[in-house]
């Protein structure tokens, strides 16, 4: 997916790394109203698709982030995708995977430092389409 793409898509007023954390807020709210396992098993699957697109994003050849950061999203991601799979197949808990959307909401929505290099201040994926509604 490409950065001009995901750039048509958002809302001027909005910055990647909003767009994320709105995204992360998204899912974590449908996991949280997931009551019954019709609505567990969408709330998954839509979590499941977001982590889907940030990996896509990570993996492209001129994404602004380090490597070694990239990496490391890419093994969370790789996990949640796990967990997400895991879970619909059983009523374990939706708390960890719930904590780890928090923890890159706040992550995102913190200040970047105005020393940072411009590469620490770039969004987790650059080419997040944040329509997963």
């Amino acid at each position: 997916m490409s950065l001009r793409r995901y750039a048509a898509v958002l809302d001027a007023a909005e910055t990647p790394r909003e767009a994320e954390a709105r995204a992360f807020r998204h899912v974590n709210a449908l996991l949280a109203a997931a009551a019954d396992t019709p609505s567990r098993v969408a709330a998954l699957h839509k979590t499941h698709q977001l982590w889907g697109i940030l990996l896509s994003a990570l993996v492209e050849p001129d994404h602004p982030m380090p490597a070694d950061l990239r990496a490391r999203l890419a093994s969370l991601g790789l996990w949640a995708q796990r967990e997400c799979f895991a879970r619909m197949g059983d009523d374990g808990s939706l708390e960890p995977l719930m904590a780890v959307h928090r923890d890159m909401i706040e992550a995102l929505s913190a200040r970047p430092a105005a020393t940072a290099p411009a590469a620490a201040a770039a969004p987790a994926a650059q080419a997040f389409v944040p329509a997963v509604a």
